[in-house]
């Protein structure tokens, strides 16, 4: 699905050129551009597409600058250090690697090989978080004090789902639950004193929802839930000693965000944007950026630091069923 969604977004973006995709046998490669070649306009995007069985080919090919990795969170490992070793800059889905680390090995890898590896938090790139980082650091909300992140969904569990396969990196915080704690980690500036957890294990042995806690030494506080079997309210609150943000879901970047103070009508500070062709289209652009030189939008340090979290609170949280 996601791997669809960039795919589309790639096609839609300014420097990147969808070259080639790669699926274990050319029949569900095909069958891919043909879900991607959905009306007359993605057709024209996707017609020079190559289909292509078998993952090592594709990183054999000749035309190739760089690899996009979709693939369920065990092989991120495996086909990141493949890509590594032949030559191609990667951006892979989140969470990069199962553990600590694995992430450290990539990177390790990347600059042995002198390419560039990106985690795809894709929310990172977009002009709506850069504006509320800003604002925070700015002042706007006074001293910040607490954060609610939610990242939920709900769909059918199924045994053939990677977030469903505990020894696959599978559930929800590594699915959903990661996007809170990067951004969290982004507004406080800082990383985690201490923090908890609490999953719910699913009969298929994984985390399908969650909540927790994170105390930054700045007296900062978040609070996050995260869920793939609940439908919740998405909204990220953001509040200081002076005013509070709402948005949406900031993952997206789409729906705006208002500023609230006391005795104040509430503030459009970002305009929704439902005229942005494609988040992906942004993030493909902006790692292309980083490829040529730009700054990092996802450094290696924010990557590792943030599996840290992740992987204590995997190995702290309570279970119950």
């Amino acid at each position: 699905m996601i791997a669809e969604k960039f795919a589309h977004g790639l096609a839609l973006s300014e420097t990147g050129i969808p070259a080639a995709v790669a699926s274990r046998s050319i029949e569900s490669a095909e069958a891919f551009l043909d879900r991607l070649r959905i009306d007359e306009e993605t057709a024209r995007s996707h017609d020079a597409t190559e289909a292509v069985a078998g993952y090592e080919n594709l990183l054999a090919h000749p035309d190739l600058d760089a690899i996009y990795i979709a693939l369920p969170n065990h092989l991120h490992r495996e086909w990141t250090l493949a890509a590594l070793r032949a030559g191609k800059h990667v951006l892979c889905e989140k969470p990069l690697a199962l553990d600590t680390e694995e992430a450290t090995e990539l990177f390790a890898a990347a600059e042995d090989a002198n390419r560039v590896l990106i985690e795809a938090f894709m929310y990172r790139t977009l002009p709506q978080t850069a504006r509320i980082l800003e604002l925070v650091r700015e002042g706007e909300l006074g001293d910040l004090r607490i954060i609610r992140a939610n990242f939920t969904f709900e769909r059918e569990a199924s045994r053939d789902d990677a977030r469903y396969q505990p020894e696959n990196g599978g559930g929800s915080l590594m699915d959903v639950g990661c996007y809170c704690i990067d951004f969290a980690r982004s507004l406080a500036g800082t990383e985690p004193a201490e923090g908890s957890a609490v999953f719910h294990e699913h009969e298929y042995g994984v985390d399908d929802y969650a909540a927790g806690v994170l105390r930054f030494p700045n007296d900062i506080v978040l609070s996050f839930t995260c869920g793939m079997t609940v439908t919740s309210d998405q909204t990220t609150h953001i509040a200081g000693t002076k005013g509070r943000i709402e948005i949406p879901r900031f993952w997206f970047g789409r729906e705006g965000v208002t500023l609230v103070r006391p005795n104040e009508d509430p503030e459009t500070i970002v305009e929704p944007s439902e005229g942005l062709d494609s988040v992906y289209a942004v993030e493909a652009d902006a790692f292309a950026s980083v490829v040529g030189g730009g700054p990092n939008w996802n450094p290696p340090e924010n990557t590792i630091a943030n599996m840290k979290v992740l992987d204590s609170l995997r190995a702290t949280a309570a279970w119950v069923t």
